[in-house]
Parts: C-alpha cells; sequence; structure tokens
C-alpha cells in the first residue's frame, strides 16, 4: 500500500509538471520552458532512466544564453530539494493539485496573483504589487501548501528558512543570519517562507528576555523593510500569532487569516481523497483536526 501511495505522489507531481510545462510553452516563458524540462530530465536521470533522459536531452537541444544558467544549476544535482546554510530551497514546489481554500482566503490569494499578472498596469498608476504577505491560523490548514501554490503559479522556486541553522547561541550571529536570507532572495527570484516566524518574531515585551531577542526582532524588521525583490515573494507563516510582535504585522502588505476548515470544504477533502471509490454511510460527523 504504501508504494503504491509513493506511486500515484510521483505520478501526480509528473503530470503537476508537464502541465507547468504546457503552461511555460503556451505563454511563450522560454526561460521557463528550459528549467521545467530540464527538471522533467533531472527527475528520470535520479529515477535511473539514463537512455530516456538522454533522449529527452538530445530533443530539447541547447537552451539559449539566458535559461543556460539556470539549466546548469538544475542538471548539476539528482535533487529537487537543495540545502544551502541557512535555506532549503525547493527547484520544483510540491504539488499543490488538492489544495482546498476557504472562499475568504481563495479570494484573497487569488487577488494577489491578479495583482502580480497586472504589475505593467499598476507601475503606469504608480502602484505595485504586493509581495510580503503573512499567513498565520491553526496548523494544517493550508498555509505552507499555498506558498507552494503561489511558487507554482510565477515558476519560482521556494527558499524555506532553516529556524535550527539560522538561530545561533553566540550573541549577535543570528542577525546576521537573517541579513544573509534576504540577500540571497534579493539575488534570486524565489518564494522565502519563514515557517513558524514566531519563533524569531517574539514580542520584545518579554520580561525574562536578556536582550539578544530585541535585536534579533529589530534585525528582522529592518530587513523586511529594505526587502525590495521585483520577482520574489516573502512570506510568513505562523500557527501563534499571539506571540508575534506588533511590529511584525504592519511590515507585511497583506494577512490572511486560514481558518479550520469548513464542513463544506471538509467534505471536499474527502471527496478527493476517495478518488471515485464507492463507499456506504455518511461522511458527516464531527472533526477534531484540521486535515
Amino acid at each position: 500500500m504504501r508504494e503504491m501511495a509513493s506511486t500515484g505522489r510521483e505520478n501526480i507531481t509528473h503530470i503537476e509538471s508537464i502541465r507547468r510545462l504546457f503552461q511555460a510553452f503556451r505563454d511563450g516563458n522560454d526561460s521557463a520552458f528550459h528549467k521545467l524540462a530540464q527538471s522533467i530530465i533531472t527527475d528520470q536521470l535520479a529515477a535511473n532512466h539514463h537512455s530516456v533522459a538522454k533522449a529527452m536531452q538530445a530533443a530539447l537541444g541547447k537552451p539559449n544564453k539566458d535559461s543556460a544558467k539556470t539549466s546548469g544549476k538544475i542538471l548539476g544535482t539528482l535533487r529537487k530539494k537543495e540545502h544551502h546554510q541557512f535555506l532549503t530551497i525547493y527547484h520544483e514546489p510540491c504539488s499543490t493539485e488538492h489544495l482546498l481554500l476557504e472562499d475568504s482566503v481563495r479570494s484573497r490569494v487569488d487577488r494577489f496573483i491578479d495583482e502580480r499578472n497586472n504589475a505593467n498596469k499598476l507601475a503606469s498608476y504608480g502602484l505595485a504589487p504586493k509581495s510580503k504577505l503573512l499567513f498565520w491560523g491553526p496548523p494544517g490548514c493550508g498555509k505552507t501548501l499555498t506558498a507552494h501554490y503561489l511558487a507554482n503559479q510565477f515558476n519560482l522556486k521556494v527558499g524555506v528558512v532553516r529556524l535550527s541553522s539560522l538561530i545561533s547561541s553566540y550573541l549577535g550571529d543570528t542577525a546576521a543570519h537573517i541579513q544573509q536570507v534576504f540577500e540571497e532572495a534579493q539575488n534570486e527570484p524565489m518564494v522565502l517562507l519563514f515557517d513558524e516566524i514566531d519563533s524569531i518574531a517574539k514580542t520584545r515585551d518579554d520580561s525574562r528576555d536578556v536582550g539578544e531577542l530585541k535585536r534579533v526582532v529589530n534585525s528582522l524588521l529592518q530587513s523586511i523593510d529594505t526587502f525590495v525583490a521585483k520577482e520574489s515573494i516573502l512570506i510568513g507563516a505562523s500557527n501563534h500569532q499571539y506571540l508575534l510582535d506588533p511590529a511584525i504585522w504592519r511590515r507585511f502588505d497583506d494577512v490572511l487569516l486560514f481558518p479550520k476548515p469548513s464542513s463544506k470544504t471538509r467534505k471536499e477533502y474527502l471527496r478527493k481523497q476517495m478518488n471515485g471509490v464507492a463507499y456506504k454511510g455518511s461522511i458527516e460527523g464531527p472533526v477534531y483536526k484540521c486535515s
């Protein structure tokens, strides 16, 4: 059963990659097309399908000059996931086919996508699309998956901040590490995700703090303020919003609440998971955990 489930997930991911490949071709995005094609070739190499990968590479030919750097980076590793010093980089964001959001959240996400797709139109009025989002709400309600969904929409990789590496026991090092993370996202387009951002953005009113926490929060605030990247998106996610420093909320362009799924959403989720399998009985009943 485990192998069947794993194969199913791999197939979904493969189909999603091909869908995005077609989308890039439709939009005339040559750089994204070559990037996705090389990613599929890399998957074949990782699966030891060397002859298939070789045939695909021959059919694709050499990428143009603009996409050569991106393609070379992907071919240089047989992994979709890459560990930097303070970031885990997902060059191919996970499949979001089964992402279900409440209507209130979906409309805000769609508006964000629409703004970025019409950036030139906004610029003609002296405006810029949003680029900094704060997600909050109970665990398991779609915050992290929505970050991957946005990355899929704009053909971006996802950089998840590795908080265990970021937070240092040495005085002053954590602030320097935060700056390095933002510089990386400034130089290379990505969705920069601070998952559990409350761990480094706690309120500075804590009487037990010895001073280092205040310096870390101040550094984070400054980094968010000065973060201006045309393509990158900054996302902070928290399950413990009441621990966040009040100043953090004002640094983001939009704040989205991810509530516990409604009865309608739970039914739709279960229907998708059943995948057409017939069953007897009712799916009505109490649900105590987010899915």
